[in-house]
């Protein structure tokens, strides 16, 4: 439970030491925080190129070597393309002639060929047979799910008894059969209401004065 809404009965009084007459004296503690970090520059070691170490070095030269030994591969790797060129020339020129002596005059079939075309033949024929073979197959079964479409379309219509019935969709019995005050007001005449705009000569003003000023 809080007390924030409890009278003060004994309040804070204040002094000399509170507020803007407060009196401050230089603290003797500080943060490690407060001290002073990175204070010198990291300088460069031996062998991590110091301004002595660049005085010492010869850098055009360095330049020029390097350079030397980039062209040399440069040259060494084109005299390599150029003998592998070479050699695949050489094994296509080997491969034509193989090919022309196998050459056939025309208008004449080697046994091979004929052999080959015979297979074809065969071949052609399996796979037409094939091809029957799979249309018969799916037809039968489209057949097949036809007739089970229809079963479960009759077994469907069979459950529903709206349309086992299709004659009696009349209710059979009310849901206020068996109320107790049913009808009470069967006999009474039902006024007409009618709009009248006068709020003197209106219906509901003459029942009320009928009402309470009889």
């Amino acid at each position: 439970m809080t007390t924030a809404a409890r009278p003060t009965w004994a309040p804070a009084k204040g002094g000399s030491e509170q507020g803007g007459t407060r009196i401050f004296g230089p603290s003797q503690k500080y943060s490690s925080r407060d001290i002073a970090s990175h204070t010198t520059l990291k300088p460069r070691r031996e062998g991590q190129d110091t301004q002595d170490e660049l005085q010492k070095r010869n850098l055009r030269k360095e330049l020029e070597q390097r350079e030397s030994r980039h062209f040399s591969s440069k040259n060494n790797g084109y005299s390599d393309d150029r003998d592998h060129r070479k050699s695949s020339q050489l094994l296509l020129e080997g491969s034509k002639r193989e090919i022309e002596d196998r050459i056939v005059p025309p208008g004449a079939k080697s046994d091979d060929e004929s052999e080959d075309d015979d297979n074809e033949d065969d071949m052609e024929a399996l796979m037409a047979e094939l091809d029957q073979i799979r249309k018969e197959r799916a037809e039968e079964k489209r057949q097949e799910q036809e007739v089970e479409l229809k079963a479960k379309e009759g077994v469907l219509l069979r459950g529903n008894p709206l349309l086992n019935q299709p004659t009696s969709f009349n209710v059979k019995r009310r849901w206020d059969d068996d109320v107790v005050f049913k009808n009470q007001a069967r006999g009474e005449a039902k006024v007409a209401k009618r709009f009248i705009n006068d709020t003197i000569r209106n219906d509901f003003h003459r029942k009320f004065l009928h009402k309470y000023m009889k």
